[in-house]
């Protein structure tokens, strides 16, 4: 027989559940502005940083091939670990107490990089900002992802903001700093990395999420073979985009441009993402995913062999027009496609697999393999060797489709 302890006790834990339903569904319905705010600050933190991160290391005295291994930092963070933190916010349902985490050591490794100035110095600490830096971005995409399936929300119409910020934050610190670089950038890092962690923080729980293994999820990823294969597809597609990224400074400088070009370029290109990307629910569904990330490959061939061409620093900033077709449509078809190939109880892993795959080792590959090549041969070697790379990209997505059904219609992830 039940005591009166048991009996009382039953409503009471009703009545608490309850109570924290109706407090997550007060946070999701105010989520939408907190994640653009979010998208909007913590990718003007990379605007602040990335576009210039190279020209800064080498005014420090670094050469070539330490200029790689520094750029390649955060790669080797979301390599190695990304992966891990994905798995972990899913196996535990912790995904909005490690973004807080994350971005607050974010803004502390930041601040003090700034400080420092002998390359072993600012190599740990470097390494130190890209660990805390890993798992942001999987996470923001796995509450986008997780507001469309709730609300009917196109996962652009959220990321656009990312991009707004970039291209506000590159221009802004580009005209800041002139024709020279400084450690303004890494506080200017820090300081959108500090208000991405004030626009998240009210962010609710992600979801519940049934109970299972701590690495469950990345075993059963191993048995999905169109998603390794997605993987696959952007490994060697950011092998070629790191050297734009990494690089893209130094060849407008050895196009007799000057440092002032690079955040207009970078602007430019941030620019050409917000039609692609806020609109790209309806690109998706006219031509599928893995169609648009045919059509992403093939601009950025066009565009790496124009960047070994053009005559002058100044024609780079047309050609960087083409990075909404280009990296725009890759990041909207391959986020996307990866979310449903993976399913909602595995989602923030498959995010984390796929930036660790492109931001992560796809980055390293391009880094450390152009810093090998930067003297021997150029950037203008560099950017006709990414343009090949990406048509031999190309030819894997076609053998892709045509072997594992990648242009398949599947179902979106559940609500």
């Amino acid at each position: 027989m039940k005591t009166e302890a048991a009996i009382n006790g039953a409503p009471r834990e009703q009545g608490e559940h309850d109570a924290a339903r109706r407090e997550m569904a007060h946070g999701w319905r105010h989520s939408g502005e907190r994640i653009r705010a979010g998208y909007f600050w913590y990718y003007a933190a990379i605007g602040t940083f990335m576009p210039f991160a190279a020209l800064y290391y080498r005014e420090l005295g670094f050469g070539g091939l330490q200029v790689g291994a520094l750029t390649a930092l955060p790669a080797v963070g979301m390599a190695l670990s990304g992966p891990v933190w994905g798995a972990v916010a899913d196996a535990r349902a912790i995904h909005r107490r490690i973004l807080r985490v994350a971005l607050t050591l974010g803004v502390i490794a930041a601040l003090a990089t700034s400080q420092a100035s002998g390359f072993p110095a600012v190599f740990s600490l470097v390494a130190l900002l890209a660990l805390a830096s890993v798992p942001i971005a999987p996470l923001l995409d796995s509450y986008g992802m997780t507001l469309g399936d709730r609300f009917g929300l196109s996962y652009g119409r959220l990321r656009v903001w990312g991009s707004l910020g970039y291209m506000a934050l590159t221009l802004a610190l580009g005209r800041l700093m002139g024709d020279g670089v400084s450690s303004l950038l890494l506080v200017a890092h820090a300081a959108c990395l500090g208000l991405a962690l004030v626009s998240v923080f009210g962010l609710p729980r992600l979801a519940e999420r049934r109970p299972r293994a701590l690495f469950g999820g990345l075993r059963e990823i191993r048995r999905n073979t169109p998603l390794l294969v997605l993987l696959g597809i952007a490994y060697l597609m950011s092998s070629g985009a790191a050297v734009m990224y990494v690089f893209l400074g130094i060849h407008i400088e050895d196009l007799d441009g000057t440092t002032s070009l690079v955040g207009p370029a970078f602007a430019i290109s941030a620019a050409s993402e917000l039609p692609i990307v806020a609109f790209g629910g309806w690109f998706l569904s006219r031509i599928g995913a893995p169609r648009l990330i045919a059509l992403a490959l093939l601009v950025y061939a066009v565009r790496f062999a124009a960047f070994s061409v053009v005559p002058a620093g100044i024609w780079i900033l047309p050609v960087q027009a083409l990075h909404g077709l280009s990296y725009g449509a890759f990041l909207m078809a391959s986020v996307t496609l990866a979310h449903r190939l993976a399913g909602r109880d595995q989602a923030a892993t498959a995010q984390g697999l796929l930036t660790a795959m492109s931001f992560g080792f796809g980055s390293i590959t391009g880094s450390l393999v152009g810093g090998a090549l930067l003297e021997p041969i150029g950037t203008v070697g560099l950017f006709r060797g990414a343009a090949v790379l990406m048509l031999l990209t190309l030819a894997v997505l076609a053998a892709g489709i045509r072997l594992v059904g990648l242009d398949q219609p599947r179902p979106a992830a559940p609500a």
